[in-house]
């Protein structure tokens, strides 16, 4: 009656050393996937439902982002320059009555001297 040796054989190191030069074959090989490539292996993964379903998702929130950002610019046109037109005469007649009052004091001081 023979017992099993605890060593392993010359064998089992081969069969290791062929499965690790295997994988390091594998591993060579995933490397020169492109991301193309990888990509393309993703439409196996997902059924097509759900592809398109993320499609048009996807597309309708461009849409939505887009169509948002253009209604912000017009409205910020819109109020900014409405703003301008509203305080513009404002500013206008401030300067106006300011000059006034300059021109007022300046012949005060011409007719009256300066005062102490």
């Amino acid at each position: 009656m023979e017992f099993p040796s605890s060593q392993p054989s010359v064998d089992q190191f081969q069969v290791a050393s062929n499965e690790e030069q295997l994988a390091k074959e594998i591993d060579d090989d995933q490397l020169e996937e492109t991301l193309l490539e990888r990509i393309e292996g993703l439409k196996e993964m997902f059924p097509a439902g759900l592809r398109s379903a993320v499609y048009y998702s996807v597309g309708a929130g461009w849409t939505l982002l887009g169509t948002s950002f253009s209604l912000a610019r017009k409205a910020t046109w819109v109020l900014s320059t409405s703003a301008f037109i509203m305080i513009l005469p404002y500013f206008i007649d401030k300067e106006l009555r300011d000059m006034e009052k300059s021109q007022l004091k300046q012949q005060q001081q011409l007719l009256l001297g300066p005062s102490k």
